[in-house]
């Protein structure tokens, strides 16, 4: 199994950030928001290799 992180671009980044920021300007808990944030932010995938003997 194979799993690739790799950032998003521009237009996702500025979106998490707004979203990391969001703690600031309401009442959200931080430890709410900031997993939020890096899910936006961030492309994972995942990828299964099956070997054949």
């Amino acid at each position: 199994m194979t799993i690739d992180i790799s950032l998003r671009e521009l237009p996702f980044l500025a979106i998490s950030a707004g979203a990391a920021a969001l703690p600031a300007w309401t009442d959200v808990p931080p430890a709410a928001a900031l997993p939020v944030a890096i899910l936006v932010a961030v492309q994972i995938r995942f990828s299964r290799h099956v070997r054949r003997t």
